[in-house]
């Protein structure tokens, strides 16, 4: 009988196969067989468990990194003249991520708006926040932001992301926007 791993060699008698050994090169010195003199070590038995092993930690490390990649970034072009939003999707349902991105000079200081009271995108460690009297204020690494995420506010109907540029004394001028329809609200 086989069974998954260990194939059909089974349980093997340790005091018969020092046995078999002994009296096979008896044998061959009997005949002065050199061949089987210089071979008298056994050969290595690999089993197939470490060849399933290695195929399944391959699986899982292909699956590992592809599972990872996470969600695309929000196509938009780096533009360091003019400040822009682009959101991935302008349809969202309440409470889900609405992911979106920001492209501007980097030199200045912005502040994003959900129906005009300030919001902070998420970006896990890859964005910094400093707090202002008109909001949470980030800087652009290289005139674009990372994909920044934000729960889809409660409410059915078009909602306003804006961009507020904050100039050195505090105030904020609207430079760009996005509007975005909620849907399933209960």
């Amino acid at each position: 009988m086989s069974s998954f791993f260990g194939g059909v060699r089974g349980r093997e008698d340790p005091e018969l196969a020092a046995g078999n050994r002994r009296t096979r090169l008896h044998y061959a010195r009997d005949v002065n067989d050199q061949r089987a003199l210089a071979d008298d070590t056994s050969p290595i038995r690999r089993s197939r468990n470490w060849t399933w092993f290695a195929v399944a930690a391959v699986v899982m490390a292909v699956l590992g990194f592809a599972g990872s990649r996470g969600a695309e970034e929000v196509p938009i072009t780096a533009d360091c003249d003019t400040p822009a939003i682009a959101v991935a999707t302008s349809e969202v349902t309440a409470g889900q991520a609405l992911r979106f991105r920001l492209t501007g000079p980097d030199d200045t200081g912005y502040v994003v708006t959900l129906d005009g009271a300030p919001v902070r995108g998420d970006a896990g460690s890859t964005v910094s926040y400093t707090q202002t009297a008109a909001g949470p204020a980030l800087r652009l690494q290289q005139c674009l932001s990372p994909t920044l995420l934000l729960a889809a506010p409660a409410g059915d109907g078009p909602h306003e992301l804006a961009v507020l540029r904050l100039a050195a004394d505090g105030t904020t001028t609207q430079v760009a926007a996005a509007t975005v329809q909620v849907s399933g609200t209960r």
